[in-house]
């Protein structure tokens, strides 16, 4: 085919190309554009094919340097080893290159009124967990967010405990990395929080030999299932021997120093905990999900809903249902996801 005539096609097809592309960077998806620039896209490929079939010698002589020095031949491998580069860093989005296309990302965004949010989350697994369930919660951190302790656990249909699934490290030993300041220098100690998670403590119904239902030291119960407390969004994979049958997942979660105009600083000045040496606030609040036999048939997602509140000081394991008090704790999740997954069929 005529080498002019081949030039000239690929010179246009390149402007539409570049016409679309500016459009499709810049605008909103819009159909007519893509497949405007799809098809113009095939059309250059297949020029693309009668060019090298047509140029072929020279472009051999490009690609391998022919007559140029040693260091010049050097420059068709370097161009392909920078295209690699470059192609590897965009496609696993490395930031620096990632700017570009976020950038018309966001401005295709605000033409649409949207926002793109991301959410990364903290994954902890507890490998130490043992059974032949996979029960995964997910948690969204919501406004309030300040870092709360958490537990997890089953308990059957009628609310008898089962076992925990998870339980924040700091809880599960009573021994904090800030416990007490000497010399004026954080050091890690005991520190006794039954107004913590009073929901699940006494749930579990084992006493401490202070007469707390808090754990304190080692407790084989529990060690596999303590984990790190997270700082953000997070999901928490723990194991579990149940069998298939109803049961009952529940999450509680408390936050310190979440005071509002009815938990106030000074509300129960008789309470040694709450105007003592409690880290209180609003107090716990209890998340729950049913789960069925035929949960357990293929893997399953359930929303937890908010079900009450602990004891502002940890005093008894009620379930409070009135949630009229509890104003920005209910903001600490946005959501909170149930999954079951069978792990041996």
């Amino acid at each position: 085919m005529n080498r002019r005539l081949i030039g000239n096609i690929l010179l246009i097809l390149l402007l539409v190309l570049i016409g679309s592309g500016i459009l499709m960077y810049f605008l909103p998806f819009k159909k007519n554009i893509a497949s405007l620039h799809t098809f113009f896209a095939l059309l250059f490929m297949l020029a693309m094919v009668f060019h090298i079939v047509n140029n072929k010698l020279p472009l051999r002589n490009y690609i391998i340097g022919k007559r140029l020095s040693k260091f010049k031949k050097l420059q068709s491998p370097l161009i392909v080893f920078v295209a690699i580069i470059l192609t590897l860093g965009v496609y696993f989005e490395l930031p620096l290159l990632n700017r570009l296309y976020a950038f018309g990302n966001q401005i295709r965004n605000e033409q649409l009124g949207k926002k793109e949010v991301n959410f990364d989350y903290q994954v902890i697994d507890l490998k130490k967990s043992a059974g032949g369930k996979l029960v995964s919660v997910e948690l969204k951190k919501g406004s309030a967010f300040q870092y709360p302790l958490f537990a997890i656990w089953i308990e059957d249909i009628n609310g008898n405990y089962i076992q925990t699934l998870y339980i924040s490290r700091v809880i599960s030993s009573s021994t904090f990395d800030f416990g007490k300041k000497k010399e004026g220098k954080w050091e890690s100690a005991t520190v006794r929080r039954p107004e913590a998670l009073p929901y699940w403590s006494h749930k579990r119904g084992i006493k401490a030999e202070d007469g707390l239902y808090m754990p304190l030291g080692n407790s084989s119960d529990i060690d596999a299932y303590s984990g790190a407390t997270p700082t953000g969004n997070f999901i928490i994979n723990s194991k579990s021997k149940i069998d298939k049958g109803n049961y009952k997942i529940i999450v509680e979660l408390n936050q310190s120093y979440d005071w509002n105009e009815y938990y106030t600083k000074d509300k129960f000045p008789q309470d040694k905990i709450y105007s003592g040496s409690g880290q209180v606030g609003q107090p716990s609040l209890i998340y729950s999900a049913e789960i069925s036999p035929n949960d357990f048939d293929a893997k399953t997602y359930k929303i937890m809903q908010l079900i009450g509140h602990g004891h502002y000081s940890g005093q008894n394991g009620e379930l409070y249902e009135d949630l009229s008090k509890v104003t920005s704790a209910k903001q600490i999740a946005d959501r909170i996801i149930l999954s079951i997954n069978n792990l041996i069929n």
